[in-house]
């Protein structure tokens, strides 16, 4: 296991030697999202990703995407609950440009008034589009019922109210008090020698246009509290979403992440998983079916979602619940073990082919536990999975657990009452079991 390297500044990298491929990833994460911000903060986050785009001393705006774009590279960010990265992927002849580009961004943003207003406008009209997409939606308002109340819950954006009352002058200070160098990850891959990005990160991070800005405090993040709700959120849509989902508190480890991501792709993540084959192969009861999971320090998040029509409602709910409760009464073959083992591996190998994959799976670990593990220890912890790891996995997850159930879309008060599901208001309140 590797921890990571300091830099000037305060600043950390880890960064791996991807040999045979021709590309460069690079990201510059802050571990700030949207869970950590408060009431008069919400939306902070979302919105400094996109003003870290709207020009530099340096760079106008226009440049800093026309400097990646012609040498055909991609330049973009994200925000999720945990953390906000802004990330790179070009020729790898290019990776020192990447490398400037990315702290010109992250460190020297101006915030141009008439540029922060602009982008107010944009970021309401991609709220209101998540809204108009039936599964973001659905999404959304399921982890609202399942989270009730907490700031896991808060949709990343934030609501247009919040944008309306942020001004120019609150968000910049916002920006200098929580994306210094002291609070930077840098993650990297590609045919790149490690030692070299991280010499020129020192030499940029130590240039004289930085001023100290000082390390901001850690924002909390405990455990959020799961509901195990029975709610029916109803929705103008074609369709249902239907979610069940459990939720486990820390400790996690590394091993315990490849052991439930066995385990998922035993249940709905493969084409050939129990859900897929059940609910759409055999029975043809939707299009759309799968599990998926979220593992961080706080919290382990497993959920199983299905796209069904009204009238098969019933008949999809009642079979992926058999199949759920199957997961805690009877342990997997030996045949779906070693099948989901072999999936890991073969998957972690293709994607390592990606530099964008490795760079973001660096991160990925070095957020939750500090420190990662090599590509050789990673396939070697994969290999060494056994029967016994996957069945405490399984245990652990599904044995005596309640289950919350969530639907959003088309509703009839006999469907509701079919499946034993409560409405749940405008505010995400439910009138179901909890």
């Amino acid at each position: 296991m590797d921890t990571v390297l300091r830099l000037p500044r305060g600043a950390a990298i880890a960064a791996e030697y991807a040999a045979g491929t021709r590309s460069f990833a690079a990201g510059f994460w802050f571990p700030i999202g949207s869970r950590h911000e408060a009431e008069q903060e919400r939306g902070f986050v979302h919105f400094v990703e996109h003003m870290t785009f709207k020009g530099t001393p340096r760079r106008s705006a226009s440049l800093l995407s026309r400097e990646i774009d012609r040498v055909g590279g991609f330049l973009n960010a994200f925000t999720d609950r945990d953390s906000i990265c802004l990330h790179c992927l070009v020729p790898a002849s290019h990776w020192r440009l990447a490398l400037d580009v990315l702290a010109d961004m992250a460190f020297f943003s101006l915030f141009d008034a008439l540029e922060f207003e602009r982008e107010r406008e944009v970021i309401v009209s991609e709220i209101l589009a998540a809204r108009d997409d039936p599964e973001e939606s659905a999404h959304d308002h399921f982890l609202a019922a399942i989270w009730p109340g907490d700031p896991m819950a808060r949709a990343i954006a934030g609501e247009p109210d919040d944008l309306a009352s942020v001004t120019r002058a609150a968000l910049y200070d916002f920006y200098r008090e929580n994306f210094g160098p002291g609070n930077l990850l840098v993650t990297a891959a590609g045919p790149v020698d490690p030692a070299d990005v991280a010499a020129e990160l020192s030499s940029l991070l130590s240039s004289p246009g930085f001023d100290g800005r000082p390390i901001a405090s850690p924002r909390t993040e405990g455990t959020p509290r799961f509901a195990t709700v029975h709610g029916y959120r109803k929705a103008a849509i074609g369709q249902v979403n239907y979610f069940e989902a459990l939720q486990l508190d820390p400790p996690f480890s590394f091993a315990d992440y490849h052991a439930f991501a066995a385990l998922n792709g035993v249940i709905g993540e493969a084409a050939s998983s129990r859900l897929f084959q059940s609910l759409r192969e055999e029975q043809g009861l939707c299009y759309s079916v799968y599990s998926a999971f979220s593992l961080g320090k706080s919290e382990l998040l497993w959920f199983a979602s299905a796209n069904v029509s009204l009238g098969k409602l019933p008949r999809l709910a009642a079979e992926m619940g058999r199949i759920l409760d199957a997961l805690g009464e009877k342990p997997l073959t030996e045949e779906e073990f070693a099948e989901a083992r072999s999936r890991l591996l073969g998957s972690f190998e293709i994607a390592l082919d990606d530099p964008d994959f490795r760079m973001r799976r660096l991160a990925r670990q070095v957020l939750f536990a500090n420190a990662y593990l090599t590509t050789d220890e990673t396939l070697a912890d994969m290999e060494s999975l056994d029967f016994a790891a996957v069945e405490a996995a399984r245990l652990r997850l599904f044995s005596g657990r309640a289950r919350a159930r969530f639907a959003y879309g088309r509703r009839t008060a006999a469907a509701a009452r079919e499946l034993g599901l409560g409405a749940v208001d405008e505010d995400g309140a439910s009138h179901g079991r909890t």
